[in-house]
């Protein structure tokens, strides 16, 4: 009987792909996907440290799997990602019936800590009290299997790490500097989900308009686009994230003129005010990322655009807080991902002096989302009456009766189940109706 195994995800979508990527490792060690901890035999965490929120929900969780031990002694606990990249043999001092603890880079290093390889035991793990493996040296992470949660769609990392250093993020701390993938790695990668029926890929990296930097020659994210455009089977190209400082007229070019490059932009601004994106060390002026804004949608009329936006940033004022405001009303988002400040290790904001009590950006926050809210919720209505087209991605979370597919401006929507249509269909759909979070349609 397959050994059972629940994993919690926490963060962004290179969080998402790692999972997949654990699931798959330890696929080939016996052991099945369940949704449910109770029923698990292995529980691992994979965790997020950007913010501070995610950080507390980690070892709230591990909280909550001790007493899940205590009943089952045979319990396997892992904490992986960003956190255990970050904490390594600390976790296991705050929470020592953990049982492995494995970073970013040492996905592949999780047979070994099991003391199995590829699925054949070497040492069986004993019940009780035993000590903790921590996988402590980056052993990097080649030809590691994938368990996919989606049969149409796909994250494809292309760049690892970030040279960046803004100053409220911990990600070059967690994940290092930029590291590129070799581009006919990747289509090799491409070619294969193509010939596995995946019609979607997304290009995933911490910061995807650097990629190709460190591999010298003309191999950036544009050109990495147009190879990926001539993959036969691929329908849909998406990329994420952008940074504003590298995102490029080639870029936008690449974006107009590849038809499978999907019209949607996820471009962080974080402030409107020029004086906390200078203390973030952002690298862009407000002034700059808003003649970017221009030119991507004089190309791409059309064009979707969301960014994150952080409020409560050491030193920022009422009358900052009013610029992010006036820039949320002056670009006209499709949609915001949205934060309080929180103080995280090793950054240099952490240091920072003018703090902004933390009631003062929840109601800054709040009003972010407020105003965003309606903003989105008229550019959904806008789309009554519409045809898109809509790859579906299977069936509504929500609604049994429903299918959930995407526009490729990446907006979500829901069509009634009708023989004849399935999973990884591609659908001419009529908007019917429309809220903040998706838009309802039937197929013309």
């Amino acid at each position: 009987m397959p050994k059972q195994l629940f994993i919690k995800t926490f963060g962004c979508q290179m969080n998402e792909l790692d999972t997949e990527k654990i699931a798959g490792t330890l696929s080939d060690l016996g052991y099945s996907l369940t949704d449910s901890p109770d029923k698990a035999d292995m529980v691992i965490l994979n965790t997020c440290s950007v913010r501070e929120k995610a950080e507390y929900k980690c070892y709230s969780d591990l909280g909550r799997l001790r007493e899940l031990k205590k009943e089952n002694p045979d319990l396997i606990i892992g904490v992986g990602g960003c956190v255990a990249q970050q904490e390594g043999e600390r976790i296991v001092e705050k929470a020592p019936y953990v049982d492995m603890v494995f970073g970013t880079d040492n996905i592949s290093d999780i047979p070994k800590l099991l003391g199995t390889s590829r699925g054949k035991p070497r040492n069986k793990v004993s019940t009780g009290r035993r000590r903790a493996k921590y996988a402590g040296n980056v052993s990097g992470e080649v030809n590691i299997p994938i368990k996919r949660s989606n049969p149409v769609k796909a994250w494809v990392n292309i760049i690892d790490g970030c040279d960046k250093f803004c100053t409220f993020c911990v990600v070059p701390h967690t994940r290092g500097r930029e590291r590129s993938r070799q581009p006919d790695d990747i289509c090799r990668e491409i070619r294969g989900l193509a010939a596995a029926g995946y019609k979607e890929v997304t290009l995933l990296g911490q910061n995807v308009d650097s990629y190709g930097k460190d591999l010298g020659g003309n191999a950036g994210l544009a050109g990495l686009l147009s190879m990926i455009n001539y993959i036969p089977g691929i329908e849909r190209i998406r990329f994420v994230t952008s940074h504003p400082a590298d995102f490029s007229d080639r870029l936008i070019d690449a974006m107009t003129e590849l038809p499978k490059v999907c019209e949607h932009l996820h471009l962080p601004l974080q402030s409107g005010s020029e004086e906390i994106l200078e203390r973030m060390k952002r690298n862009y002026t407000y002034k700059e990322y808003k003649d970017k804004i221009k030119r991507v949608r004089e190309a791409i009329p059309d064009i979707s655009i969301t960014t994150d936006i952080i409020t409560g940033f050491p030193g920022e004022t009422d009358g900052d807080f009013n610029m992010t405001m006036d820039a949320l009303m002056e670009i006209q988002y499709d949609g915001v991902f949205a934060f309080k400040y929180s103080k995280r290790p090793y950054t240099p904001a952490r240091l920072y002096d003018r703090l902004v009590p933390s009631a003062v950006s929840k109601d800054r926050l709040d009003r972010v989302f407020e105003l965003q809210n309606c903003i989105t919720l008229l550019k959904n209505q806008a789309c009554v009456g519409r045809e898109f087209d809509i790859l579906i991605e299977g069936n509504s979370k929500k609604d049994r009766g429903k299918l959930t597919g995407r526009t490729r401006t990446n907006k979500i929507v829901h069509i009634t189940k009708r023989d004849g249509i399935s999973t990884g269909d591609m659908l001419k759909v009529r908007i019917t109706s429309a809220t903040r979070a998706s838009l309802t349609g039937e197929v013309g």
